[in-house]
């Protein structure tokens, strides 16, 4: 039987990663051809479940995340957005993820 924990990041995993944006082949690029609206509320969906599943191991590291979504989510994440302008091959999931660890710590956990 699967742990409420174990749960929830699964029922994250589906809700951020659709079969067309968690492709492989889905790059910035790409991305960034989408409206600024539909760019926002991907980037904002990916934080928040990433708050939420750090929330399970850092009550530190959540707070760090909270405050950097509420923080940029007037500027649609403009931290992001210029990132994936200078590195439009790599998949946009990796890059939200690379700068929300530069800004709060790795998600790295001991068991």
């Amino acid at each position: 039987m699967l742990s409420r924990k174990a749960l929830a990041i699964a029922s994250l995993s589906t809700i951020v990663c659709s079969a067309a944006l968690a492709d492989e082949g889905f790059k910035s690029s790409k991305f960034l051809t989408y409206s600024a609206e539909s760019q926002s509320s991907y980037i904002d969906t990916a934080a928040v479940a990433a708050t939420v599943v750090v929330s399970l191991n850092s009550a530190t590291q959540a707070k760090c995340l909270g405050a950097w979504v509420a923080k940029h989510r007037a500027g649609n994440f403009a931290p992001v957005v210029e990132v994936m302008r200078k590195y439009p091959d790599d998949h946009p999931m990796g890059l939200i993820i690379a700068v929300l660890q530069k800004e709060c710590g790795e998600f790295k956990y001991a068991r």
